[in-house]
């Protein structure tokens, strides 16, 4: 596994760690879009999943170090491992590379409660309990999701959220709940965009003039840069398009440094508006081994 990739944001330093690669449906990955066009990108294998990655920017700042979404981590039952594709995560093992250990995180942003990630904000351990991952961080939470997460009577919600209790039960005291966009520390900020769950939220770093956006999953592949090209499990694709419109038209006038929460070949990325197409004109390509080889 190879030293996680990174880039200078004013005076912090993002470093793109990753929990691995899984496979999902390329269907559901890619919603209205027909397969002949997704999958000149993105190819499928026989169960029609694509490879994805799990993308987690640390966002680091002297003693300050704020991961965002935790990708899947350990929790998975033995059924759930064969149908996506993922091992045991590589989130720790990228920390190790950088000289951290869990407990050396200050804040954890999540996105959103979906399994891929928010997963591995616990450890599942040989007795069968979890226990906290990042045992000494402040963990943010748009107050809305967790309210759908635990309350929602309705049935794909309640499908959505199935393993979030499993996974906030054993953080629940070091959980805080926001609402609206929030200033974490100054120059990093946790943006609601809405679309793809009610309350769903990305990081935005910003420091002496320049920018970085992880866009989480209203952008979660440089083809989903495309406006018409979803995920079915967006709750609301018009609002996904209308903000990914939004935050990819400043990160192209701005040049700001943009990240895919699931592209498999691109971790971060500048763009530029080519004949009105978006294309990446400066990337950060996944470094290999993210499978544990």
């Amino acid at each position: 596994m190879e030293q996680p990739q990174k880039i200078q944001v004013g005076e912090f330093t993002v470093a793109f760690l990753s929990d691995g690669f899984w496979r999902n449906d390329g269907g559901c990955m890619f919603g209205v879009v027909p397969r002949e066009l997704w999958q000149r990108e993105h190819p499928a294998d026989d169960r029609n999943r694509i490879r994805l990655n799990l993308v987690c920017p640390l966002i680091l700042k002297r003693d300050v170090a704020i991961l965002v979404d935790t990708g899947i981590g350990n929790r998975l039952s033995d059924v759930e491992r064969k149908i996506f594709d993922h091992g045991d995560g590589w989130l720790i093992d990228g920390l190790k590379l950088l000289g951290m250990e869990p407990g050396d995180l200050t804040h954890v942003l999540l996105s959103h409660l979906h399994f891929d990630h928010c997963g591995g904000i616990v450890r599942c351990q040989p007795s069968g309990g979890f226990e906290p991952a990042f045992p000494r961080a402040r963990i943010f939470l748009q107050k809305g999701e967790l309210e759908v997460a635990n309350n929602s009577t309705n049935e794909r919600l309640r499908s959505a959220y199935r393993h979030a209790h499993e996974c906030l039960e054993p953080i629940t005291g070091m959980l805080e709940l926001i609402d609206g966009d929030v200033d974490l520390i100054p120059g990093v900020t946790a943006v609601v965009t809405g679309g793809h769950t009610d309350r769903h939220q990305v990081a935005l770093v910003h420091s002496l003039g320049e920018c970085f956006m992880h866009l989480a999953d209203i952008v979660p592949t440089r083809s989903h840069m495309r406006g018409p090209w979803n995920q079915a499990y967006d709750l609301d694709a018009l609002r996904t398009m209308e903000q990914k419109a939004h935050y990819l038209g400043r990160a192209v006038a701005e040049r700001w440094w943009v990240s895919f929460a699931h592209d498999e070949t691109v971790s971060a990325a500048r763009i530029v508006n080519d004949a009105g197409k978006l294309v990446i004109a400066q990337s950060l390509p996944v470094p290999p081994g993210l499978d544990g080889t």
